[in-house]
This record gives C-alpha cells, structure tokens and sequence, in this order.
C-alpha cells in the first residue's frame, strides 16, 4: 500500500510495518448481511490482544494496517493446516431458514496464485465451531 491507515503517505523504501510474509497477506476483504449486525469485537483470544500485538504511538502515519485491529490479530495467528478458518465476526441473532443477500467488497486478490475464498455461517457453542 501506499499510504498508512491513517492517509498519511508511506515511504516506499521504509521498511513495511507490520513485516513479515503473514502481515504482507493479510486478508483484507469485508463482509455484510443485509438486515443483519455482524458484531466484530473480541473476536481475537485476549492474550494476542493483551500481551502480543501493540503498536507506536505514530502508528496511524507509519503503519499501512492497524497492528491492534482484532481482524489483523485473527490472521496473525498461523493455521496449522493449508484449509483453515478465520473468525470475522459474530451475528447475535438467530437467522431464520431461507436466503441471506451477502455483500463482499472484494479487497484481497487471489487469482494471482489460484486461491479460493469461501464464506460459512456456523453455529457455535461453548467448545467454539469446526476448525
């Protein structure tokens, strides 16, 4: 990217932060159900948002991706298979049987290496959901 989260524009021969490979593929598109509030909060484990991941006090004029975003967090935290899942959110309400209209602003390419995105809804219950 060319300019941080905050607009500022970033130095292209700086170093990119955050680094590193899992940073640089992040997963960026979003998602939204009409009629339905996809609750986005608390979706990373508490000790990722406590203890591991912090940033500058500039981050917002250095950093091309808030490194406290909880979506960021949720991607950092590496699949130990090549299919996995990734909590994007939390629809609180029950969703009665018959059709949803999804809409996905499409921001992460993955024809370049023949990827494939799938969306899921799932139900959960206290142990979590299918990983």
């Amino acid at each position: 990217r060319s300019t941080s989260y905050g607009g500022t524009p970033l130095d292209p021969d700086a170093p990119a932060n955050p680094c590193g490979l899992i940073a640089k593929t992040f997963f960026t598109d979003t998602y939204s159900i009409s009629g339905y509030n996809i609750d986005e909060t608390n979706i990373a484990w508490d000790s990722d948002v406590d203890d591991t991941f912090g940033q500058p006090a500039n981050a917002s004029n250095i950093q091309w991706v808030s490194s406290i975003d909880e979506h960021f967090i949720v991607w950092m935290r590496t699949a130990g298979m090549p299919n996995f899942r990734k909590l994007w959110g939390r629809i609180r309400t029950d969703i009665p049987k018959g059709s949803i209209t999804l809409t996905v602003n499409n921001n992460y390419d993955v024809s370049s290496f023949d990827g494939k995105k799938t969306f899921i809804l799932s139900t959960t219950n206290a142990f979590g959901g299918k990983n």
